[in-house]
């Protein structure tokens, strides 16, 4: 059975770029000739789609000649276009902040390792000041970029069991069952644990939500 095509234009690209990049995962490392003979496009529309899958980091260009290029593995695109989506949320969020009356306190249930990994990456953007807690080794590999940009901006004093994936990132170590607990700016909590199809989290504002998280992350060892 073929695979669906990809389709990258609701994230902004065009339907030429979306058909370069699945024709490079398609065939691996490619010249623009080939990936134009592949794809049935002008070389002139295939190689400026190529430069700007470079430009935004969805496809490498290869040293040497010809030149060849090779897409970027599609998890850390997903990943990188879930931070470019949580910033852009971010700043809706602070243009609204203003004019909106004030929030009901709520608590949102998240099911699937990827719809978790979007909620952490947009709290985690969204932090001004610090993040507290633990995080599951699997889940802070999905989301690293976006604590790498963090980290810039706030204080984090998170550990995980996948301290060396977080090098200068993460305050410590944490046993590899310790789940999901964080705090982001004393507001935000997110709540998970297991792992694919069967992760399952909450994220809230609630204050007592927000107490339960921090003793939480004082007990966890």
């Amino acid at each position: 059975m073929p695979s669906p095509p990809v389709d990258l234009t609701p994230f902004g690209f065009t339907g030429t770029e979306s058909a370069v990049y699945g024709a490079l995962l398609r065939s691996g490392p490619a010249t623009g000739y080939a990936v134009a003979q592949a794809v049935g496009l002008a070389r002139a529309n295939v190689y400026g789609a190529l430069s700007s899958l470079v430009g935004r980091q969805a496809a490498a260009l290869l040293p040497g000649r010809p030149a060849r290029y090779r897409p970027v593995d599609p998890q850390t695109l997903v990943t990188q276009l879930a931070a470019q989506q949580a910033e852009a949320l971010e700043r809706l969020e602070r243009s609204l902040r203003d004019t909106r009356a004030a929030p009901a306190e709520a608590i949102h249930e998240v099911a699937g390792a990827r719809p978790l990994a979007n909620v952490v990456i947009q709290l985690v953007a969204r932090a001004e000041r610090a993040v507290e807690g633990v995080i599951d080794a699997d889940l802070f590999r999905a989301t690293g970029p976006a604590w790498r940009r963090a980290a810039g901006r706030a204080t984090l004093a998170v550990r995980s069991a996948a301290l060396a994936d977080g090098a200068g990132v993460l305050a410590g170590t944490a046993s590899a069952d310790s789940g999901t607990v964080l705090v982001v700016d004393g507001v935000l909590v997110v709540v998970a644990s297991g792992a694919g199809d069967d992760a399952r989290g909450i994220w809230s504002d609630h204050p007592l939500m927000v107490s339960l998280a921090r003793r939480a992350i004082a007990g966890v060892a």
